[in-house]
């Protein structure tokens, strides 16, 4: 996965099906708010976006022949997902923006330790659901904020931009991997 990052702005691509595909995706801000999350975008407003940014970006854009788009959202992290026997998990109980990509992840994380908290419990679902989010909410919670903190981070402007790129280009591949060994390592 390789990541370009701009002002307001970045642009991700990587290799599907053995690279016989790439997903490309170009994140902006915009004041259009379109309802839905698979909706024809139009390209002059993304080309308005990425006007001046780096030629190989560009060139890339210039391959997509289809345009979505959807509006990103998150909210606040809450820390009870449960009301007697019902339950909530994935973005129903933790909405999150997409700058760490984990929004399946912490779905499936839920899923998996909602079912082991039903299994340990099974004659008492509202004990095993308060279990489940005492378990989930601070990791759910850190991902929700540092997905934020990232998009600021890819799409910082002037000096925040500048020190963003001094800070990375002294960084290692095995600094990189440190730094975000909380999220790809065991829950």
């Amino acid at each position: 996965m390789i990541l370009w990052a701009g002002p307001r702005t970045h642009f991700v691509h990587y290799p599907l099906r053995r690279g016989e595909l790439y997903n490309l995706v170009a994140v902006f801000h915009s004041d259009r708010y379109v309802e839905g999350w698979n909706e024809q975008a139009d390209a002059a407003e993304l080309w308005a976006h990425f006007k001046g940014q780096r030629p190989e970006v560009l060139r890339m854009l210039e391959r997509i022949e289809t345009w979505r788009m959807w509006v990103l959202c998150d909210r606040e992290p809450v820390k009870v997902w449960s009301n007697g026997r019902v339950a909530l998990l994935g973005d129903a109980a933790h909405p999150m923006l997409q700058y760490l990509a984990q929004g399946a992840a912490m779905a499936t994380e839920d899923a998996v330790a909602l079912a082991e908290k039903v299994a340990e419990r099974p004659d008492d679902l509202p004990t095993a659901f308060a279990a489940y989010w005492q378990q989930r909410y601070l990791r759910t919670a850190r991902v929700q904020i540092m997905a934020r903190v990232y998009g600021e981070f890819y799409h910082a402007r002037g000096p925040a931009a500048e020190l963003r790129n001094q800070m990375l280009s002294a960084r290692t591949p095995e600094d990189s991997y440190e730094g975000i060994a909380w999220l790809y390592g065991a829950p």
